[in-house]
């Protein structure tokens, strides 16, 4: 039996999302947290100095910090969505790169991508 959803779930709010999702590990087995945890504070600042945290905007950024994202080596690892690229030993200088080259002008960082295997 196919399912459908009713239309009030179909609204505008469940249309697809635009802009992109990073998500940082802070759990400790790849780096320490406080690195994570470090990176959501930086990240966050420059989303809000580039306008990218309104929810309007066509490249609107989150960030989230997680408990851990199966890679549990080269960390600190940061993960971008919808394209899922992994990258690995990310730290002040590499997330400005991230958020330049990847954030700002959809382009991977190829240097700091981590291996697609990795972590599997």
């Amino acid at each position: 039996m196919e399912r459908t959803m009713p239309d009030d779930l179909n609204s505008s709010i469940f249309s697809k999302r635009t802009g992109r999702r990073v998500l940082i590990c802070i759990r400790g087995r790849c780096a320490p947290p406080e690195q994570g945890a470090a990176l959501e504070k930086r990240l966050l600042a420059l989303v809000a100095q580039h306008g990218l945290d309104d929810p309007d905007h066509p490249q609107h950024v989150t960030c989230r910090v997680v408990q851990c994202l199966a890679v549990c080596s080269d960390g600190p690892i940061v993960t971008v969505h919808p394209e899922g690229v992994r990258y690995r030993l990310v730290d002040a200088a590499a997330l400005k790169q991230i958020f330049q080259q990847h954030l700002l002008n959809g382009q991977p960082v190829e240097a700091l991508r981590l291996p697609p295997t990795a972590g599997l």
